[in-house]
């Protein structure tokens, strides 16, 4: 047996923001919306541009937080849940990359706001699809995956990823792959998401290296955000595995970017779980694996990409925390906490 649902609806197209009022108008009771987003210097345009469109469709206000840093943090999260009730606002508009949308679904969740609207300005995290956020707890360095409120609308506007850096476009292409690339070899994986998850693999594999390349090709840009969208919709019908369930946690400890450390998993884990993949399934992603990681290969030299540095006290935390991982519970090999040292070893430079 096997269940799947799509429940935010979603948009995709260049230019598409431009109508937001129209594909998201105000109702009676969400007339007050949050514009949430990074603090970077990049997004305040793009918040003026935003709250400009809102109040032209006849919400009542827009008030932008715009304070959500790389890997969210609890603090973060209550500051922005107070913002709302402070201001009394019932829409959440979450503007940018898996963090900001991470932490604002799970804003909404503390402030009691149960309508979401997620604009991914990155092709990566799928976090525009799903209920979940990754906050960390800075006191311990964990990375908690909390089930928040799901997004009831999803504006994928291609345009918007247009400035992406290459490294960045690079990362997250990779955490887009990796995605597609567990939930189909993963414990949970079924005919449903078997097909996007070869859809988003094969179109990862076919247009990341222009996109990184070429930041102003629109046609590879939407390519990527069509293919992060489709595997964070594969998401919601299959699990991921130990690239994302040590990845996780790896990145509480060390706080380097989540697709560097699934980069650096991803030859260790797949050698890992080889023996528990069917051989068709293996056969059938070899050739995309084998793409993005040349890519990433060539790129990581040419641009001097460091290896991920981890503490050799950190081992046996890292262990424990990524063994009872959600992420983890589905991977398609079973696997002990010595195992997973075993890949910290072999993916990370420990010192």
């Amino acid at each position: 047996m096997y269940t799947f649902q799509w429940p935010a609806r979603t948009y995709v197209g260049a230019g598409i923001l431009d109508r937001i009022g129209e594909w998201v108008p105000p109702t009676e009771t969400r007339r007050r919306a949050l514009i949430s987003s990074a603090a970077d210097e990049w997004c305040q345009p793009l918040n003026q541009r935003l709250k400009k469109l809102l109040l032209d469709a006849g919400y009542q206000c827009a008030q932008i937080f715009a304070q959500i840093e790389p890997n969210p943090s609890w603090d973060t999260v209550q500051r922005g849940a107070e913002f709302c009730r402070t201001h009394d606002l019932k829409a959440i508009f979450a503007v940018g990359g898996g963090s900001t949308m991470d932490a604002s679904k799970v804003i909404a969740m503390q402030a009691g706001i149960d309508y979401i609207i997620t604009i991914p300005t990155t092709a990566g995290t799928g976090s525009e699809l799903n209920e979940w956020g990754v906050i960390t707890e800075t006191e311990t360095r964990d990375k908690q995956s909390i089930q928040a409120v799901m997004p009831s609308f999803a504006i994928l506007d291609p345009e918007l990823t247009l400035t992406m850096p290459p490294l960045v476009t690079l990362l997250t292409g990779i955490d887009a792959f990796c995605h597609a690339l567990e939930c189909y070899v993963g414990s949970l994986a079924n005919p449903i998401t078997d097909a996007l998850a070869l859809m988003a693999m094969e179109m990862s594999a076919g247009w990341l290296r222009r996109a990184v390349e070429h930041g102003d090709d629109l046609e590879a840009r939407t390519a990527m955000l069509e293919a992060s969208m489709l595997a964070g919709g594969t998401m919601l019908g299959a699990g991921l595995g130990l690239m994302h369930g040590i990845g996780n946690i790896a990145g509480g400890l060390t706080h380097d970017a989540h697709g560097l450390i699934l980069a650096r998993l991803l030859d260790t884990v797949m050698a890992f779980n080889e023996p528990d993949i069917p051989a068709l399934k293996l056969a059938r992603v070899k050739p995309f694996v084998d793409t993005i990681r040349a890519l990433a290969q060539e790129k990581f030299e040419k641009l001097n990409v460091p290896q991920v540095q981890m503490h050799e006290a950190d081992l046996p935390e890292l262990a424990e925390r990524a063994f009872v991982n959600v992420n983890s519970k589905t991977n398609p090999r079973a696997y002990t906490k010595q195992d997973i040292i075993s890949i910290a070893r072999q993916s990370f430079q420990i010192i």
